[in-house]
């Protein structure tokens, strides 16, 4: 019996050996992206033409920069590219490229959530870094890869009277007197979601809590009600927030409305209003955070029809003249490649370089968001769905 069970248990383990052999064993997909890693433009680009052809190249976003057709007059490589919203990428992900479908070639997506516990862990996407570029990009923006990073800041008008200086603190976020301010809805808008979520870390928690001391002038007493001060934040933030589903909204209203009127949206937003009497709260130094800080993934489609393309794609986003054109013309946006700045045009609005914002607002944390999701998720949906 003995001897049966020692067979039994050496077959067992050789089958337990085997498995990793047969799991690593590269895709199509996966031998292209690590060629092209280490290849020129020019001779990736040979190859992606060569590939690709007539065809077009597919790309899922959920910002519209991506339909920009300035990669299609350098290379000759025609797109066609779609913004469905980050709950609809993945739902897509899934139907398409799940089943073995063919959907996409390359998607840039927001949620990191769902980033890396639906698609990555189901083998839906692969991740590609441009060799040439990999020494400027933060390892931590690795894997996945971020292409760009978003601020979206609180804003609030000041009536004409640029030193108004409205909002010196955060938790007068939570007050009755600032009552109103615009905010898109974190169940329906990832990043807001995450954002919150992302409160909920120890720095912030002690970030709050200074916050909460200067404001106040004493220290910070739990009164039992909610997990930790950043909850306590959290929930009297929503209680006090008027909720939009647009950004362009909301820098509109408040381009438009009353002295004082305030909210969070996206600074790329504010090319579309007359931003004469906006002020930006991060810059007039506000005590615990002024917005949040929040990445653009970019991938390559596991069963992408042309994955030479797709990495032609990376390289053209992450390169200093294809994000300027897609991407940092405007205001609000930032390459993770450390090597681009900001353009003239943003400086012009009162924009910074990417270091300036993550000294100043909640940078977007996946680990920590991973690691208290179920939880965080739950009780932010129960107070937003009590609102």
């Amino acid at each position: 019996m003995k001897k049966i069970v020692s067979i039994l248990f050496a077959l067992m383990l050789c089958l337990t050996l085997m498995v990793p052999v047969f799991a690593s064993a590269e895709t199509d997909v996966q031998k292209v992206i690590a060629e092209a890693a280490s290849m020129s433009w020019d001779d990736l680009l040979a190859k992606a033409q060569a590939e690709i052809g007539s065809n077009e190249l597919h790309i899922y976003g959920t910002t519209s920069r991506v339909n920009e057709e300035t990669f299609t007059e350098k290379t000759g490589i025609k797109i066609v590219a779609t913004n469905p919203n980050d709950s609809q990428i993945y739902e897509l992900l899934e139907n398409e490229t799940g089943k073995g479908i063919y959907g996409p070639d390359v998607v840039l997506t927001q949620d990191s959530f769902m980033l890396v516990n639906n698609a990555i862990a189901n083998g839906w996407l692969e991740n590609y870094v441009p060799g040439e570029f990999k020494d400027n990009i933060l390892e931590s923006d690795q894997n996945p890869l971020v292409c760009s990073y978003y601020t979206r800041l609180f804003f609030y008008n000041n009536g004409g009277q640029a030193d108004m200086n409205r909002f010196t603190n955060v938790w007068q976020f939570t007050e009755p007197e600032f009552k109103g301010l615009e905010f898109k809805n974190p169940v329906d808008e990832k990043t807001s979601m995450n954002f919150l979520i992302s409160l909920t870390s120890e720095k912030w928690q002690q970030k709050l809590a200074d916050a909460y001391k200067s404001y106040y002038g004493k220290e910070y007493a739990p009164s039992g009600d909610f997990a930790n001060i950043s909850y306590e934040w959290i929930y009297k933030f929503l209680m006090n927030c008027t909720f939009i589903s647009k950004d362009s909204t909301i820098a509109s209203d408040i381009a438009g409305g009353a002295p004082g009127s305030a909210g969070l949206f996206v600074f790329s937003k504010l090319r579309s209003v007359d931003a004469t009497n906006i002020s930006i709260c991060a810059k007039e130094n506000i005590e615990g955070f002024g917005g949040l800080l929040y990445p653009i993934y970019i991938m390559v489609a596991s069963n992408a029809k042309y994955p030479y393309a797709a990495c032609l794609y990376v390289n053209y986003l992450m390169s200093e003249e294809g994000y300027q054109k897609v991407f940092g013309k405007d205001m609000g946006s930032y390459s993770a490649n450390s090597s681009i700045g900001i353009s003239e045009n943003a400086v012009s609005y009162g924009d910074e370089p990417l270091a300036y914002w993550q000294n100043c607002t909640v940078i977007e944390d996946p680990a920590h968001i991973q690691s208290v999701y179920a939880m965080a998720y739950t009780q932010i949906a129960q107070w937003f769905a009590s609102k």
